[in-house]
């Protein structure tokens, strides 16, 4: 039987192969500086239907005898027409910045979310403009628009903000910037809220299995961060943020051209939280005291021969005090919290097209990241004291090519990857220094635009693990006249834990964390975590009587053959210990993207989870081999935002979010004799809106309100009167702490003219 389908699945692949135009045009757009135009449109001339440029600016689009011209168009650069001579000649447009454009003129509607178009994998597209509708000034503020990720607060005590992914943790998402993973080890429970969102041009969020090029590590997902580029069309930013509570954030950019071929930037940030707050009257502060400061020099150069390359290097510090509000007022009995990091950042990337072969090219990244921390919990008498130090390399050597013709493209390369972590927290002390030099290939087989397969494989060997190989497949078929297209993922993730630094919640409380080592040689006494995710995604565009709508459903199952499990089930205690088998997350999500007028956007969206773990220490006799719901999950989520936008550029926007039942780590009730049942949290909804006005293009003032309802979850610290004692716990957090909140703030952008 297996047979019959390979055979039929080769003779279906040779029959689209067949149906192709062999004489398709090839070819590629770029700007006059050399860059690339990913999502630039190709058209015949006299057809409204046509091509995107790929992710190298390469384009492939059928033979139109009867429009000998093409033409490429990109939002704010002028449109290039060439004719077409040579069907065999590759076809390369330039296209300048169209520097003059008209107001009264809409060139292009800028998406600013969205399921990315051009990718078999199920990406969206988060721009700039979409993630400044929240009361935004980091990254992990940014996703509260995004019904793919799930926002919440890590904790009540420290205002750590963490996502989550198809159900899982925010450290199952590989995060990077510009393609390099950087959200990792030490900076996994605070380095989102180390990104300041006013630097960020776009954001990619990958659900499920992502690229073999960018690592073994993404599980849930991939979120990838564009920076703002020195290149770009701001020259010039100030971005003023205040909120109620006390808290102020100052963003600065500044642009310097050096030469037509190099321009640098320099990038500062400083927040600032002096105020106490204790709205809930329980003792503690609901937000932390804070000083925050950042700085970036950033580098971007080409040449006419097809060099381009990036570099920045930043210094980051952070210092949050949190904790008892007698602490802060010199009593020196309270409970208090004193938490200092620092990060040093190096960063660079380069490539270059290879000269007399097409659509070839080499690139390069380097990475070095230096983190260090120190958490002080209690008072000068009794204190548990959390120190840790990180040191990571990357270096990724990647080639792309293509076989014969763009319908097979591939990438391959070289990794390494570098890994020095030293940890001490009350009597622990931990020291894990890792090298995995890795191998990887990717190829991509598209004979037309409505069909792409994409798969990958790698090798690594970890210098404590041995040896691994992560596979991963990606397809997209469109049809109906490209109105439909469906896709579909598989592949393997893996990553060596860090229970410590991914789980600083556990530090402010009285639990006794224990380690159930299952080989006291290996980091933390763990094998690495390996987890399988599988996934299939539909989109569907079409008219619900006059309005132009857009129906996404996707469903993921992520399965863990090996898992680190953090649990929580017992009073007083938290356990590590490997687990096989241990977490199912299945995923479905539904959305409705409707545009009932010009300017009025509307998306609906329906997430529903089911995530369960495995645990030890469960009290299996009630539940069939101790499976219980993995805490701290809304179960349902409904999610609506509007969005109405003026010709006088005044903007307005409100998002609906109501979240289902949560279950409550290690909270139990008897329900009849000899049962038990878990507690869940209520259901609640959280309503945001904002209002923004440009004016001449340059100046945007803004004003807003979290949590309109000023819905807040009661008494969020356990035994917040008795802080020392065992049964204290500040980490049992399922909805909002600080409740209603007004914000507002301006931007002064200054771009080319």
């Amino acid at each position: 039987m297996k047979n019959i389908w390979f055979v039929c699945f080769i003779l279906w692949s040779n029959s689209i192969v067949a149906q192709h135009d062999h004489h398709a045009i090839q070819g590629k757009v770029t700007t006059s500086k050399g860059d690339i135009l990913a999502g630039a449109f190709v058209h015949w001339t006299g057809k409204s239907s046509g091509v995107f440029a790929d992710s190298l600016g390469n384009f492939n689009i059928e033979n139109h005898h009867e429009a000998p011209y093409l033409v490429a168009s990109f939002t704010s650069y002028r449109s290039d027409t060439i004719e077409v001579t040579d069907m065999d000649k590759p076809i390369f447009f330039v296209l300048e910045e169209d520097i003059k454009l008209s107001g009264a003129t809409v060139i292009a509607k800028r998406i600013s979310y969205g399921l990315s178009k051009l990718s078999p994998r199920t990406k969206v597209l988060l721009s700039e403009r979409e993630f400044q509708k929240a009361a935004c000034c980091n990254l992990s503020e940014s996703f509260e628009n995004a019904p793919a990720i799930d926002v919440s607060f890590s904790d009540a005590v420290t205002g750590t903000k963490q996502i989550k992914m198809l159900g899982l943790d925010g450290f199952y998402t590989l995060i990077g910037r510009e393609y390099m993973p950087s959200v990792r080890t030490l900076n996994s429970y605070y380095g989102l809220s180390h990104i300041p969102a006013a630097w960020v041009d776009g954001i990619q969020i990958t659900k499920g299995a992502g690229s073999v090029v960018n690592g073994y590590e993404s599980i849930a997902g991939q979120i990838n961060v564009e920076m703002k580029k020195p290149f770009g069309q701001e020259k010039f930013l100030l971005d003023q943020f205040v909120s109620e509570g006390g808290r102020t954030e100052t963003d600065l950019m500044y642009v310097k051209d050096i030469n037509k071929y190099v321009a640098t930037s320099l990038l500062a940030r400083f927040g600032y939280r002096g105020l106490e707050n204790d709205r809930n009257k329980d003792g503690f502060l609901d937000m932390p005291l804070s000083q925050d400061f950042k700085i970036m020099n950033r580098w971007q150069m080409y040449s006419e021969s097809g060099f381009e390359g990036t570099a920045n290097i930043s210094f980051h510090t952070n210092e949050q005090n949190a904790g008892q509000t007698s602490f802060w007022n010199q009593n020196p009995s309270a409970y208090g919290i004193d938490i200092d990091s620092k990060v040093i950042d190096a960063f660079a990337k380069v490539g270059k097209s290879i000269s007399g072969k097409e659509f070839s090219s080499f690139g390069s990244q380097y990475n070095y990241n230096h983190s260090e921390m120190t958490g002080v919990y209690g008072n000068d008498e009794d204190a548990k004291i959390y120190d840790a130090h990180t040191d990571q390399a990357y270096v990724n050597l990647l080639y792309e090519g293509i076989i014969n013709n763009t319908f097979h493209k591939f990438q391959m390369g070289l990794s390494f990857l570098y890994d020095h972590v030293r940890e001490s927290y009350d009597g622990f002390q931990f020291e894990r220094q890792e090298a995995v030099p890795g191998a990887f290939f990717e190829y991509t087989y598209k004979p037309k635009e409505t069909f792409s397969l994409v798969g990958g494989i790698r090798t690594d060997y970890n210098t404590i693990y041995g040896l691994s190989v992560t596979p991963r497949f990606h397809g997209k078929y469109r049809f109906n006249k490209e109105k439909t297209s469906i896709r579909i993922s598989s592949g393997m993730g893996r990553r060596t834990s860090n229970p410590l630094s991914q789980n600083q919640m556990l530090f402010a409380s009285g639990r006794q964390i224990e380690f159930m080592f299952t080989d006291p040689t290996l980091p933390y006494g763990f094998e690495q975590e390996v987890a399988i995710n599988s996934g299939f995604s539909f989109e569907h565009k079409f008219r619900l009587t006059y309005i132009p709508a857009t129906l996404g459903i996707d469903y993921f199952n992520t399965t863990f053959l090996q898992e680190v499990v953090l649990d929580r089930e017992t009073a007083e205690e938290a356990h590590f210990y490997n687990m096989k088998n241990g977490t199912r997350a299945n995923s479905v999500q539904v959305q409705l993207d409707l545009e009932p007028a010009r300017r009025t956007d509307i998306r609906i969206a329906y997430r529903r989870f089911d995530v369960s773990t495995l645990y030890r220490a469960a009290p299996s006799m009630f539940w069939q081999e101790g499976r219980l719901d993995k805490p701290f999950i809304s179960k349902d989520r409904a999610f609506i935002n509007f969005t109405q936008r003026t010709r006088s550029d005044w903007q307005f926007s409100t998002t609906a979010t109501w979240y289902g039942p949560q279950r409550i780590a290690g909270k139990f009730e008897n329900k009849a004799f000899n049962s038990i049942e878990p507690v869940y949290s209520p259901n609640f909804a959280l309503i945001n809106a904002q209002i923004s006005k440009t004016i001449k293009k340059k100046f945007e003032v803004y004003l807003g309100i979290e949590n309109m309802l000023d819905y807040r979850q009661k008494d969020p610290i356990e035994e917040a009167v008795n802080p020392f004692d065992q049964d204290f716990d500040a980490g049992l957090v399922w909805g909002p702490i600080f409740g209603r909140m007004m914000y507002g703030g301006f931007r002064w952008r200054i771009k080319i003219e």
